[in-house]
């Protein structure tokens, strides 16, 4: 007999299959389209159940920016939006830019987080200190953004990266000339970014693709070491939202209409969907910081988006966990018998107006306040534990490192 069995539909394989889930010792240990039978039943009926999702880009802040945000704020939220796991950005102050700076960042995630976790380091001109530290993965900013600290030599940082590396793609030149950063920002860095994964055959992750010409020179050029996100806020809005609301300063920033459809006529080939939550007090958004908070609207955009025929289910899995564990090589995160049992399950037909006064995050704002979305998460379930229900953290912080190799 299991532990615990969740009963109810479920995604697996591509297929949505009605059945339950044995877990013992916060392992998959049967996956059946029978009845199985559990010391601990949960019925799922009415919801649907997927496997645990991943959000590979998201600012935890901290440090001395615990105004904005905290590990524990941030990993609550996670978990609250159906976030498994979190890969934490290390664009902090101070940055993650040292050995003695990620393992105070190590410890902090490993007593604090609610979710788990994939830990950064920032790169620029410090690869001696990178190899020391042994992240989970890398951060290369080609241009200035939050914090400030951007690589003068990119090529040289993505070369001696120990291990894959995310970079945000926005070219130093251009900004200079042009601070409210068009689209030739970011499509001059990601054409230099493919250059260089030409020459040395490195993982790469290009964030926040927005533009046009980006997510097409990605696509033709083709490399299959060379991966990329979207995120929601550049799916759901444009420069006129911007023009609206100028708290929904982003960088890279919220682009015309013809930019946000080409993201949607490709949405069938971007490999990840991720946040890049980036909370701030709303005083410094007010005085002109860059940034979204996503966390706990992410997963429902896309819900809401399955309800209105734009994508389906399978899309969501596919870019917040299949790929997520492939391009960066998550190990015990497969939906399998073996593997652990993480999962994020969902209410298609739950309707609900987003409050941004009831989230977990300290940023207390969002671009889709008052907005009635259908489709929510209900549950988030880690290692076989409960840790949200029905908006409610539950337990202590549970969240562990993520086991990540080269994807």
């Amino acid at each position: 007999m299991h532990e615990l069995v969740l009963r109810g539909k479920f995604v697996f394989r591509n297929r949505i299959l009605n059945g339950s889930i044995g877990i013992s010792n916060g392992v998959i240990s049967k996956i059946s389209v029978g009845e199985l039978k559990g010391e601990r039943v949960i019925d799922l009926h009415g919801r649907l159940i997927l496997p645990g999702l991943v959000d590979t880009h998201v600012h935890l802040r901290d440090f001395e920016q615990r105004d904005k945000e905290t590990i524990e704020s941030g990993s609550k939220a996670a978990l609250h939006g159906g976030i498994t796991a979190v890969f934490d950005m290390p664009n902090t102050k101070p940055p993650v830019m040292d050995a003695r700076t990620f393992k105070r960042r190590e410890e902090l995630l490993w007593e604090k987080a609610y979710t788990d976790y994939a830990i950064g380091f920032l790169l620029s001109g410090n690869c001696g200190e990178a190899e020391k530290s042994k992240a989970d993965f890398y951060k290369i900013f080609m241009g200035a953004s939050t914090g400030g600290i951007f690589s003068k030599d990119f090529e040289g940082d993505y070369s001696c990266s120990p291990g894959i590396v995310s970079v945000h793609a926005e070219d130093p030149g251009v900004i200079r000339k042009d601070p409210e950063r068009p689209p030739k920002a970011e499509i001059t860095a990601v054409k230099r970014a493919l250059e260089a994964a030409k020459r040395l055959k490195k993982p790469l992750n290009i964030c926040h693709v927005s533009t046009e010409e980006g997510i097409r020179t990605i696509l033709e050029v083709g490399l299959p070491w060379v991966s990329f996100e979207v995120t929601p806020h550049h799916l759901f809005l444009t420069k006129k939202d911007y023009e609206r609301n100028r708290l929904l300063k982003v960088y890279p920033p919220l682009r015309d209409e013809r930019d946000r459809k080409a993201l949607w006529e490709n949405f069938s080939r971007i490999p990840i969907i991720a946040s890049d939550h980036a909370p701030h007090t709303l005083g410094d958004k007010e005085d002109g910081a860059a940034g979204i908070p996503g966390l706990e609207t992410g997963v429902a955009l896309l819900l809401d988006a399955v309800n209105r025929g734009l994508i389906t289910v399978f899309d969501i899995v596919e870019k917040m966990h299949d790929n997520p564990v492939k391009i960066f090589g998550i190990t015990g995160r497969h939906f399998e018998a073996g593997e652990e049992a993480t999962f994020t399950v969902v209410d298609l037909n739950k309707e609900w107006t987003v409050k941004p006064g009831d989230f977990y995050t300290k940023a207390r704002w969002s671009p889709w306040e008052e907005k009635r979305i259908r489709g929510k998460v209900v549950m988030t379930i880690l290692r076989g534990r409960v840790v949200m229900e029905d908006d409610e953290i539950i337990g202590k912080p549970m969240g562990v490192r993520l086991d990540v190799h080269d994807g």
